[in-house]
């Protein structure tokens, strides 16, 4: 699909107004919340009828970080995220899903450009980490990739799924109402940054710092490309490199010790 994106400010095609787009976010958010629920208790039913006395609140608190888990979790929620994101912006009739989501397809000299901007911020990231002796592979990453189970669906949810579904909603649906509102773009890519960063709770505050810094280069790159897809590529990359990083220290680690 392609399609033209109109700007914010514009008096012809506009997105829904701030409180309504913050409604329409939350009946999303509730949404995939009841779906993880659901999940949690699917999981930990045969753990307890094994162990009676176990706690849930501590076997859901360790499925925050099981690869096999998120993996399983994030395949069911972004087909409810997505259909309700395109959904709610199909019921606003004075403009296109097309429009409204920004799917305008980039040239490839763009998308390569800001492929490019993602590669230089993961690498400058990387070395303020170092720099700061901090792990520049999360320990968070480190239990999700060694808990997959099922190691290639987990790289198909973080390079594909997740990318394609949060950035829908967040540079996608999100971006667009607040946009539209008195916040402007300044606060579309700000909000948005921030409400990406929060989803990824399972981070100490440094890892969150680094997403919320990722999350403004891609509201940036929305803004400018006036389009979902680079965000959504860039997204790609960043999960893709995080990814590959984890392969090499489990590589690496064992070796030194």
């Amino acid at each position: 699909m392609d399609a033209e994106c109109g700007q914010a400010g514009s008096s012809e095609r506009v997105a829904w107004g701030l409180w309504a787009t913050v409604g329409f976010s939350c009946v999303i958010a509730l949404v995939y919340v009841f779906i993880q629920v659901i999940l949690v208790a699917a999981f930990a039913a045969p753990a307890l009828i094994r162990n009676p006395d176990l706690k849930i609140d501590q076997f859901a608190k360790g499925l925050e970080s099981n690869g096999f888990f998120l993996a399983i979790a994030t395949c069911a929620t972004a087909p409810f995220v997505i259909g309700l994101t395109v959904l709610f912006a199909k019921v606003r009739k004075s403009v296109t899903v097309g429009e409204y989501l920004c799917l305008r397809r980039p040239g490839w000299k763009e998308l390569c450009k800001w492929s490019l901007a993602v590669l230089l911020f993961a690498a400058s990231w990387d070395t303020l980490t170092f720099l700061l002796d901090r792990p520049v592979v999360p320990e968070f990453m480190v239990r999700a990739y060694t808990t997959a189970y099922l190691t290639p669906l987990l790289w198909f949810v973080l390079v594909v799924v997740a990318p394609l579904s949060e950035e829908i909603f967040f540079r996608g649906f999100l971006f667009r109402g607040i946009e539209h509102s008195r916040l402007g773009t300044v606060g579309a890519v700000v909000i948005t940054s921030l409400a990406w960063a929060v989803l990824h709770y399972q981070y100490d505050a440094y890892g969150m710092a680094s997403i919320f810094a990722g999350g403004l280069l891609l509201g940036f790159a929305r803004l400018k490309s006036n389009s979902i897809y680079p965000p959504v590529v860039m997204h790609a990359l960043q999960n893709a490199i995080a990814t590959f990083e984890v392969v090499i220290y489990l590589r690496i680690v064992p070796n030194m010790s």
